[in-house]
């Protein structure tokens, strides 16, 4: 009994050595094909021979973003523990700078996605669209969105100088702006004075606490006898995926909000399952709605609940989402393409409005909403 107990734990042992041995044969084939073993291996070099003493932290982190950076991705980043706070400030509605959400362009120049109302980039009169070309008199040519955003970032009451180019003027435009602390709400509203029974709302941007103050506005403007509604999606940046979904859902009665994919092809449908928001609507759009609102402006176009007045939408049709780190860092990462309800990819692309209508330039009329209004009354007479 004795040697038998020898003989199985003999075979135990090498069983062990071989499975050890065989896993690391195909650990080290694996990183070799994927150069995992440069990657530690410059690692440890970094650490041991270079001149000075490396903090490692900074090694970790230079490494982290460096492989985010090397996706190409503008929507995609690292964040430190500070960045991914401001994040979070950021979709409670309450953050610091000049007011502007930036975004690259398909030539990979950062672009003025929309300046945030009442800001103090809308007040100097930075406009959707416009290209950052300096930063400080920094070129931002080869930059990052997120190296811009840091360098446009401060602290409230310090200056930040922008030099942009605005293509619909074929004009170079210099702004000094002084940050400041931006709390807004997402959500205003009132009766059309000369249209009798038309609600209005504009959403500016999306945070978490959206939905609740949409449905706030909108029991209000029920309340005062609105039978119409227009909703102002312009200059919106996007910002909170869920409430955008949350706020499609209040206004239909059923149907596809939106469809996001995964690399793996792993599809989800979000479905309105309550609401139903019963009379004619309007939606205002222009090249300053991104993300989230053309996720509201899709869903609403493409189940007929609502027609597009305005000009064509940014086209972001990517969804982020955000992995937390070790030490309160964190990773943005695109994750997810997103389809309107007709199955429609609008990503670098937008939503084309049913009526296309251009504000002029220099002039205080609103054409877009003058559009709305005659069509609303056609509804209501």
């Amino acid at each position: 009994m004795k040697s038998r107990k020898v003989i199985q734990w003999v075979v135990y042992f090498f069983a062990v050595v071989g499975l050890v041995f065989v896993g690391g044969f195909f650990a080290l084939a694996v990183s070799n094909q994927y150069h995992l073993g440069s990657l530690v291996k410059a690692f440890y070099l970094t650490e041991t021979k270079y001149l000075k003493d490396p903090p490692t932290s900074s090694l970790v982190q230079g490494s982290i973003r460096g492989m985010v950076e090397a996706l190409g991705d503008p929507y995609s980043n690292y964040m430190t523990k500070n960045e991914y706070q401001e994040l979070g400030y950021r979709l409670q509605g309450s953050f610091q700078g000049v007011g502007i959400v930036v975004g690259a362009d398909k030539d990979h120049q950062v672009r003025v996605i929309a300046p945030i109302k009442g800001s103090p980039a809308a007040k100097a009169g930075v406009k959707s669209g416009d290209v950052i070309t300096a930063i400080n008199g920094e070129t931002t040519k080869g930059m990052t969105v997120d190296d811009a955003v840091k360098l446009i970032r401060g602290e409230p009451g310090t200056q930040v100088e922008l030099l942009v180019y605005r293509e619909s003027s074929k004009k170079e435009l210099k702004f000094k702006i002084v940050r400041d602390n931006i709390t807004l709400d997402s959500v205003e509203s009132e009766m059309v004075k000369d249209v009798p029974g038309v609600g209005y709302i504009q959403i500016s941007h999306f945070t978490m606490k959206t939905p609740q103050e949409f449905n706030q506005h909108l029991r209000r403007l029920l309340d005062k006898g609105a039978k119409s509604l227009i909703l102002d999606l312009r200059g919106n940046p996007g910002g909170d995926f869920n409430s955008a979904v949350e706020i499609a859902d209040m206004i239909l009665d059923k149907g596809d909000i939106v469809k996001i994919m995964n690399r793996a092809r792993d599809s989800r449908i979000f479905e309105a399952t309550s609401g139903g928001l019963k009379m004619p609507m309007v939606v205002l759009i222009d090249q300053g709605s991104a993300s989230s609102s053309e996720i509201l402006a899709g869903a609403l176009k493409d189940n007929k609940v609502a027609v597009l007045v305005g000009e064509k939408s940014y086209g972001k049709g990517l969804v982020q989402t955000v992995y937390p780190l070790a030490g309160g860092d964190a990773l943005l990462l695109t994750t997810d393409k997103y389809y309107t309800p007709n199955g429609i990819d609008i990503n670098q692309i937008g939503i084309v409005p049913d009526y296309a209508v251009a504000n002029a330039e220099e002039s205080k009329a609103d054409a877009q909403m003058a559009k709305a209004l005659e069509l609303l009354r056609a509804r209501l007479q």
